[in-house]
């Protein structure tokens, strides 16, 4: 096994917080190789269905210069990693981003629907139906990873932070907020390179990257994204050229969703969802170096 074709630093969370479109700008720096985003090669314990890379697979996307990047959001949900990076003799530096959870399990909740993995629209009744998800009933169909589903557990970020710091080095993680990296762009990709110990890039494209989609029909979504085997069957035996396959995948996907932005929550659902989070908001600001104090205002 060849280390150098391995992670230096991992992009390990939380979704919905920005990390797309830090794996995007990072991408443009010529000192780093960057593997697919959500490769997921690390986690054993997150119970994901697809088949997870080869060693050989995910070496395939590193180089032997340079720096050597994941981004796979679970990983931050993960109790096995820890023993993972410590079988392959790796220990990568940790970047974390965060937001308000309120904002996270909202938006979670969108991009939830968007890949097929949430068969309830009304965010208010998919919250309710957090408990009974953990113990296995009324999931989505093929929901994959089912705690995708766990919206308030998700952006309960102390208890994880709390295990990461306890595994790894602090001066090995850097955490930052969604809102910084909107906001302050260039000065926060400048601070991840120090982090990393790159020169600064100057021609980033700052694009804006990951709006929020919302799908117009729901069964023909589902149809696309999680067609089962039969379906792709027939489909590959009326269109045999998978170029074209492709291309009117492709095309109706598109035209099945609309780029807007979120409807505002309920001020109602803000005040319980402010009141779940509030504790544990306050342990986290006492463990991080991120002002965090107006996520409980």
């Amino acid at each position: 096994m060849n280390r150098n074709l391995l992670p230096h630093f991992l992009i390990i969370g939380a979704p919905k917080c920005g990390t797309t479109a830090l794996h995007y700008y990072l991408s443009q720096h010529p000192e780093i190789n960057l593997a697919p985003k959500e490769i997921h090669f690390f986690g054993k314990d997150l119970g994901y269905k697809i088949q997870r890379p080869s060693l050989e697979e995910y070496q395939s996307y590193f180089k032997e210069s340079g720096l050597n990047g994941d981004a796979s959001v679970w990983y931050l949900y993960s109790n096995s990693i820890y023993k993972e990076l410590k079988s392959l003799g790796i220990q990568p530096k940790i970047i974390v981003l965060l937001r308000n959870p309120i904002e996270v399990s909202y938006a979670l909740h969108s991009q939830n629907i968007v890949d097929a993995n949430e068969n309830i629209t009304n965010f208010e009744v998919a919250l309710n139906l957090e408990e009974t998800r953990k113990k296995g009933h009324k999931l989505p169909p093929d929901v994959d990873p089912p705690r995708t589903v766990f919206y308030k557990q998700t952006a309960d970020f102390y208890p994880r932070i709390h295990k990461l710091q306890k595994h790894i080095p602090k001066n090995d993680i850097f955490i930052g907020l969604q809102t910084d990296l909107k906001n302050n762009t260039i000065d926060f990709l400048t601070t991840i390179e120090t982090f990393l110990g790159i020169r600064h890039y100057e021609n980033y494209n700052l694009q804006r990257i990951n709006e929020n989609k919302v799908v117009k029909n729901q069964k023909l979504h589902r149809a696309i994204k999680k067609p089962g085997d039969f379906k792709i069957k027939i489909f590959r035996t009326f269109v045999p050229s998978k170029r074209l396959r492709k291309w009117l995948v492709g095309k109706v996907y598109d035209s099945n969703l609309t780029y807007t932005k979120r409807k505002p929550l309920t001020e109602q659902t803000k005040k319980e969802l402010m009141c779940f989070f509030k504790k544990n908001n306050q342990l986290l600001g006492e463990i991080i170096d991120c002002d965090i104090s107006s996520w409980n205002t």
